[in-house]
């Protein structure tokens, strides 16, 4: 009876040694396979792949680049209504300071240019704009919006490639982070070139007495294209900071999971395994 014991005992004790051995090798083989996919070596799971949806930053970059240079090229940059002498003036500007009916007034003239030469950047300075800003302003809010649409064209083929390739969540969360990044940048730059026209306002209520002694009464004055170029570019900071979070919180829940996969199975199997 005593043998039989005994030989039960050792049994149980070999079922024991038996069982944290594999616990050992289960956490083993899981650290050796992460340690595979942080270098690159292993992918990711297929399940962890396909459940990745494909994201359409690229895509919509695209269509907002097409749609701002559109509005760069054909939408009116300036309506401006104002009172002079002879008469009521209304009129449009359009990209490079061009009037399409070619009504050009010598008022329009004092306020946005002087006759001095390298004065305050040939210019008055009582609305803080020149002629020349309706040239340059477009002009690099162009490169902007090229960029940003060969950005999102990138992106795409890069997005399309890592589907079937099927790179780690964590490579493909730093690539959007990336043109993310940048894309935050063109649209800060679009905002910052666009945002001397609102500057306007201020000046005009400021220096409105001097205006009015070029002959100009009552003016109205509306930037067209600047206001639509501000608003985009402050969709495509949202966007870009939407898309950051996004991947920042998917790297905060994975970093948790980890933490807790492996506090999990150190209390299940002992910390002396």
């Amino acid at each position: 009876m005593h043998n039989i014991e005994q030989k039960a005992k050792k049994e149980d004790f070999s079922d024991i040694r038996k069982i944290r051995k594999s616990a050992k090798e289960d956490i083993l083989d899981e650290t050796f396979k992460k340690a595979e996919i942080s270098k690159g070596l292993r992918s990711e799971p297929e399940e962890n792949i396909t459940k990745k949806p494909f994201l359409k930053l690229g895509i919509i970059l695209i269509i907002i680049a097409v749609l701002s240079l559109a509005v760069i090229n054909n939408l009116p940059w300036m309506y401006i209504k104002y009172k002079a002498d002879y008469g009521a003036v209304e009129e449009l500007y359009y990209r490079d300071f061009k009037n399409e009916e070619g009504h050009y007034y010598k008022e329009i003239d004092n306020i946005f240019e002087s006759p001095c030469v390298n004065c305050s950047n040939n210019s008055t300075n009582y609305i803080g704009l020149t002629k020349d800003d309706f040239s340059n302003i477009p002009k690099n809010t162009s490169y902007g919006f090229i960029t940003l649409a060969i950005l999102g064209i990138v992106f795409t083929i890069i997005e399309v490639f890592r589907r079937r390739r099927n790179f780690s969540i964590n490579t493909a969360s730093i690539i959007h982070s990336v043109f993310a990044s940048a894309a935050l940048f063109i649209g800060v730059v679009v905002a910052l070139l666009s945002i001397k026209f609102i500057g306007f306002y201020f000046l005009l209520y400021y220096n409105k007495p001097f205006i009015e002694v070029l002959g100009i009464k009552n003016i109205i004055l509306i930037f067209i294209a600047p206001i639509i170029l501000i608003v985009i570019s402050y969709a495509i900071i949202m966007i870009a900071i939407i898309v950051m979070k996004i991947n920042f919180n998917e790297f905060e829940k994975k970093l948790k999971s980890e933490k807790s996969h492996l506090s999990y199975s150190a209390n299940r199997y002992g910390d002396n395994l």
